[in-house]
C-alpha cells in the first residue's frame, strides 16, 4: 500500500538558484523535490556511476548546466 504523506515544508527557491537537501534515507526527500521542482535538474549522488563520472570529471556538471539553460554564462556557475 503506497500512501503518499503531504508535507508541511516548503521550499521558495529564487529561479536560477541552487540547493542541497539533506535528510535521513526513506523520508521522502526525492519524491517531495520530483513534486515541488518538476522542471528541474536533479543530481543523485548515491548513483554509482553517476558519483564516479562526475568525481572523475566535474567539468562534466558544468557543460550539462549550460546545455540545459544556454542563457546561462559561465561566470554565474
Amino acid at each position: 500500500m503506497d500512501q503518499t504523506i503531504r508535507r508541511m515544508m516548503h521550499i521558495d527557491l529564487p529561479q536560477g538558484q541552487s540547493a542541497f537537501l539533506w535528510g535521513p534515507r526513506k523520508t521522502g526527500k526525492t519524491t517531495y523535490l520530483k513534486t515541488a521542482f518538476p522542471d528541474s535538474l536533479m543530481y543523485d549522488s548515491l548513483q554509482t556511476d553517476l558519483f564516479l563520472e562526475l568525481a572523475k570529471r566535474p567539468f562534466l556538471l558544468r557543460e550539462q548546466l549550460l546545455a540545459a539553460d544556454p542563457r546561462r554564462k559561465m561566470d554565474d556557475l
